[in-house]
């Protein structure tokens, strides 16, 4: 599994107080229990883990751990290019 994809897994289970092993990248946020404020925090922290900006803006367009991950390749492929 991609680093980006092991660092949301692990940051999320931490949020919805779960095992990673229970989380797919297919797994719906809202199965989890992460809602919009949560999502946030999750935002926060990969921000902070990867060193990048991420518009709280996506919160709308993420519904899965796999939509995180799909954002996160996205804005560090942008970030890599400036």
């Amino acid at each position: 599994m991609a680093t980006n994809a092991v660092a949301v897994i692990e940051i999320i289970a931490r949020e919805a107080k779960c095992s990673p092993e229970d989380i797919a990248l297919n797994t719906g946020l809202n199965e989890l229990g992460i809602d919009s404020l949560k999502a946030i925090i999750i935002l926060s922290e990969l921000e902070d883990l990867l060193g990048i900006e991420i518009p709280n803006e996506i919160i709308g367009s993420i519904n899965t751990v796999g939509d995180i991950v799909t954002k996160l390749d996205e804005l560090q492929r942008i970030s890599d290019t400036e």
